[in-house]
């Protein structure tokens, strides 16, 4: 990963140091950009290639605004395989897919590359997201939000110049996307006491122990990065740099994991919960960082309420037919979805009594020394909101065209449509979840 001002300078030499056996000419290009993109960054990269004698035989520039969505994919797959029939290159040389723009490009390129199996090199234009060096995509497929599973960029490059003119929504989206990773450790804390219960993480499924090398990575740096960071919306060049390895780093514990537990927890349920029901502001939809932001806020304030006091033991068991129609009338508008969530809901589902009494008692058992883990890691929602306000991002729920209520009662969207176990996942095992968004309801939250 190279970092610096001027680095586009140094694409000959990547391509040929990491691509094509020390020879950048046995390199063939295609790029893909948006019209922004191009602009900012593709054009000079197409001068750049063609000046080192670097054939670039595909410059595409999507002219409409794209979305994550995997039928782009398809469409990048045809350019490549058009490329790879036609060019007169094609025998001598390797082909390189360049992705130059933010997450939306960089997530098309690194799924069509890795089904095509090019290796490929990823240009940003923003410091906007931490999927740029991560190895999956995140990816709306059939209506439904998903990580697709796909290698990592074999280089990134990214000219801090670029990063730092780039729009300040973007460099803003980027900063929440940060600041979620404190609710991902929150939620691991939590995931990784609930595995331990019995050893095996049998009494609950998703959990999961803390892997103490993906932490470190993510959880050790973090404060003082947002710290570091909170001007990248304003153009402070130092500020963007360290937003951005910031991300490129949490990118790096993906990788290491194969898994995206390190990075990721309730506040991401949220934002996909509003991507699958394409959330939009005046027409153009939400950037993926500041529908985290939001859901950052929101599991901050979920986390705060569910531990202000410890529950009592509830020894009322639901039963499966109860939580699938509870299932069935939250995702009424969302029909295409609904077969994997409720799949997801089955595998979730504790059916046995004695098992769910265990692992409640387990839990309580267990409450005050989780508490005081989870909040050695958690920034207060007051501090929090400070802190992202300050750094330009969205703070409020009508910024993004949603309302208080809505963010409140998309908990229990978020916490149906994935397996990991969440905060979520603990106040609806033990119980309390309509409790414990009744207090958020209550409270100063978003208000």
């Amino acid at each position: 990963m190279a970092v610096n001002e001027g680095a586009f300078a140094e694409l000959p030499r990547i391509l040929g140091s990491y691509f094509c056996e020390n020879d950048s000419k046995k390199c063939l290009t295609a790029c893909f950009s948006d019209k922004n993109t191009y602009a900012a960054a593709g054009k000079a990269v197409h001068e750049i290639l063609q000046t080192a004698g670097i054939p670039v035989a595909e410059s595409y520039i999507f002219e409409d605004d794209i979305h994550a969505e995997y039928k782009h994919v398809e469409k990048i797959k045809a350019i490549l395989k058009n490329v790879q029939e036609k060019s007169e290159h094609r025998t001598q040389a390797m082909l390189v897919p360049v992705a130059v723009g933010s997450g939306t490009i960089n997530d098309l390129v690194k799924r069509a590359s890795d089904e095509l199996s090019l290796p490929y090199l990823c240009v940003p234009t923003a410091a906007s997201v931490d999927g740029y060096t991560a190895y999956g995509a995140a990816l709306l497929n059939e209506g439904f939000k998903q990580t697709m599973s796909c290698s990592a960029p074999v280089a990134v490059i990214a000219d801090t110049t670029v990063l730092s003119e780039a729009p300040a929504y973007l460099n803003s989206s980027g900063f929440g996307d940060l600041a979620g990773k404190i609710i991902a450790g929150t939620d691991w804390i939590i995931a990784d006491y609930v595995f331990g219960l019995d050893g095996k993480g049998e009494l609950a499924s998703g959990t999961a122990p803390i892997e103490k090398t993906a932490w470190a990575m993510v959880q050790n740096p973090l404060r003082n990065n947002l710290i570091s960071s909170v001007d990248a919306a304003k153009g402070d060049k130092d500020a963007v740099k360290i937003l951005f390895e910031a991300l490129g780093i949490t990118g790096f514990a993906l990788q290491y994991m194969k898994d995206s537990r390190s990075v990721s927890g309730c506040e991401h349920m949220w934002s996909h919960v509003w991507e699958m029901e394409n959330l939009c502001m005046d027409g153009i939809p939400v950037t993926h960082g500041h529908k985290v932001t939001i859901g950052t806020l929101a599991g901050a304030a979920f986390t705060e309420c569910l531990f202000k006091e410890k529950p009592p033991l509830n020894k009322t068991i639901p039963n499966w037919a109860g939580r699938e129609a509870a299932v069935r009338n939250t995702f009424a508008p969302l029909l295409q979805i609904l077969p994997s969530v409720l799949k997801t809901a089955q595998d979730k589902f504790i059916g046995n009594t004695d098992k769910l009494i265990r692992l409640r008692e387990g839990i309580l058992d267990n409450w005050d020394n989780m508490r005081n883990d989870v909040f050695k890691t958690l920034l207060p929602y007051a501090e929090l909101r400070s802190l992202l306000k300050e750094a330009g991002c969205p703070i409020r729920p009508e910024a993004i065209n949603l309302t208080r209520e809505r963010v409140i009662s998309s908990a229990k969207k978020a916490q149906m449509i994935r397996k990991r176990f969440t905060v979520l996942d603990l106040a609806f095992e033990l119980g309390i979840f309509d409790a414990v968004l009744q207090k958020m309801e209550l409270s100063e939250y978003f208000v």
